[in-house]
């Protein structure tokens, strides 16, 4: 009779082990479940986003310090040319957009890496840095979750942008029809 009593009380912990282990595994999965997920940029080609790229001249003297911003949204693409480190624009050019033709540059953009920050960046304040080279910034208006506003220079090392750039600057380039006739008497 004691060996009926011990294997059901056998029985009723190793039942209770069981549903416990798999109770506890449901709760590990909704956990799971609810960790932050990164941000998909192309999620707000339907949104007031925007994401802009602004090449940067070397330091030197006011007159002769120009920068190159895009600025795109599902609505319009614009280049500014931008005179002196008060960044006025001397030339602007827009053009139409759609959400059909932004939700595909934005993931371009997400592959590329343009929200994509360098985990321990040597240097993260652009101010002073690479004075004789050219800085480039990466700034984004309206998408959660995602650095808004990052930067690198042609110097080695510096920024804490770390996707590729020249992929980036190729894209943004690209969203302008005229570029090269609107830069042509630029120089950074």
């Amino acid at each position: 009779m004691k060996s009926i009593y011990l294997l059901a009380g056998f029985t009723i912990v190793l039942i209770i082990v069981i549903f416990s282990i798999l109770y506890f595994q449901g709760q590990n999965i909704k956990k799971d479940d609810n960790q932050v997920k990164p941000t998909v940029i192309n999620d707000y080609a339907n949104s007031s986003a925007t994401v802009s790229y602004m090449a940067e001249g070397e330091v030197n003297a006011d007159e002769l310090h120009r920068s190159i911003k895009i600025t795109v949204s599902k609505d319009s693409r614009t280049i500014e040319i931008l005179a002196g480190f008060q960044y006025i624009a001397i030339n602007s050019k827009s053009y139409r957009n759609t959400v059909e033709a932004y939700e595909p540059f934005l993931a371009s953009l997400q592959v590329a890496g343009f929200a994509k920050e360098k985990s321990n960046p040597k240097i993260s304040n652009p101010e002073g840095r690479c004075p004789l080279g050219n800085k480039y910034f990466f700034t984004s208006t309206s998408i959660p979750n995602i650095p808004n506003n990052l930067w690198t220079a042609n110097c080695s090392g510096m920024g804490t942008f770390g996707g590729n750039l020249s992929t980036i600057q190729q894209l943004f380039q690209k969203q302008i029809p005229d570029y090269s006739k609107i830069t042509s008497g630029v120089t950074l």
